[in-house]
């Protein structure tokens, strides 16, 4: 039998992973340093999901951070901050990227329609943030789009759709800017250490040091090959 990949055999108590459909975006909802208590990254549009999770951990949203504007990560947003009076934490950078949301649903042919929140600028790079107990620090990494960050706390960082574990993010959606975000992880790459877990947008985990060693597609994006 095949041995698990890592992303598929680690796992955390205080970490919960939705997998929002149909465009299968991560959601997460990380438990704060009160344990009834969560923060919620990237809420995505399969509200039914994420509700579900939620009330299987009992957890309550204190905060809701989004790596950056486009609808597939801030889609569930505006009904969480209703539900919970809760502040949500987007980039500035990218407010008008996400007032673009039902524009680009009905370009990509979706049905459906979704609400904004009232955003709260997330800091610059370098900022810290206390949400929930724990403190997050910011990365900017633009490139994927102008107001992408990371989101680093303790040892795990939550990547958006700047950095995958075996693929790239590559499109040809509007503001991408491809030799910025070469630029954004040769910079990211420089001081994050390998031990770092790497929680993106989409798809599985993995480790900086198993990023490095398996993700093909990106070393050729790296090294100007796509």
């Amino acid at each position: 039998m095949t041995a698990p990949r890592a992303e598929e055999a680690w796992h955390r108590e205080d970490l919960r992973t939705v997998r929002n459909g149909p465009h299968k975006s991560n959601t997460y909802l990380l438990r704060g340093a009160d344990a009834g208590q969560c923060v919620v990254i990237d809420p995505g549009l399969d509200r039914e999901a994420i509700e579900a999770t939620l009330a299987e951990t009992g957890w309550r949203p204190h905060h809701v951070l989004c790596t950056h504007g486009h609808f597939d990560h801030v889609g569930g947003a505006a009904w969480l901050q209703k539900s919970y009076g809760i502040p949500v934490l987007l980039h500035p950078a990218d407010f008008k990227l996400a007032r673009m949301s039902n524009f680009m649903m009905a370009a990509f042919k979706m049905p459906q329609r979704i609400e904004l929140p009232a955003f709260t600028p997330l800091g610059d790079d370098g900022a810290s943030h206390e949400c929930a107990g724990l403190g997050f620090k910011v990365h900017a990494l633009p490139g994927h789009t102008a107001g992408s960050v990371g989101l680093m706390v303790g040892d795990l960082l939550f990547t958006g759709d700047t950095l995958y574990a075996r693929r790239t993010a590559l499109s040809q959606l509007p503001g991408e800017d491809h030799e910025r975000l070469r630029k954004s992880l040769k910079h990211l790459f420089s001081w994050v250490g390998d031990e770092v877990r790497v929680l993106p947008g989409h798809g599985g985990n993995a480790t900086i040091a198993e990023v490095h060693q398996h993700n093909t597609a990106l070393r050729q994006f790296m090294a100007g090959d796509a």
